[in-house]
């Protein structure tokens, strides 16, 4: 795990069935569930579908990085699923299908499939074309700069 990012404090994980994220302290005690519909979570930290609307609430309520992989219907690469699982509750993994979601597609400006998209604090921080992000953790890992001066 990244440290400093976690630091055995708290994890975040989406519920898949309800799309509520979750904080969990780490280590996760018991069976982990969902605080709002009470589901089991899923802690693996695969890509988890997700249609326009849904995307949009995770990038804007996650307290933590979301790493979008915008491509096709079929699986995410070998090398994006070892790297989610490696960050799983340290980042937010989403898959958006562009041919069922242009709308998405139109919203974050991708234009080639897959392209792959990094949002914290409700801001994109970075993207790559293709499918995997060979620095992912560095990226993950950097500073954010703080916002601007308001425009007045």
């Amino acid at each position: 795990m990244l440290a400093g990012v976690v630091g055995g404090i708290l994890a975040t994980y989406r519920c898949a069935a309800c799309g509520a994220v979750n904080r969990l302290p780490l280590p996760t005690p018991g069976e982990p569930i969902c605080v709002r519909c009470r589901r089991d979570l899923d802690l693996s930290g695969r890509p988890q579908p997700v249609d326009a609307a849904a995307l949009t609430s995770a990038i804007l309520c996650s307290p933590a990085p979301v790493l979008v992989d915008f491509s096709g219907s079929g699986p995410a690469s070998p090398e994006l699923l070892s790297q989610a699982g490696e960050l799983s509750g340290e980042v937010l993994v989403l898959h958006v299908d562009l041919p069922s979601e242009p709308a998405a597609a139109e919203a974050y400006h991708v234009v080639a499939s897959p392209t792959l998209v990094l949002f914290a604090e409700g801001a994109e921080l970075a993207r790559r074309p293709g499918p995997a992000w060979p620095d992912l953790p560095a990226a993950v890992a950097a500073p954010r700069s703080p916002p601007g001066p308001a425009s007045r």
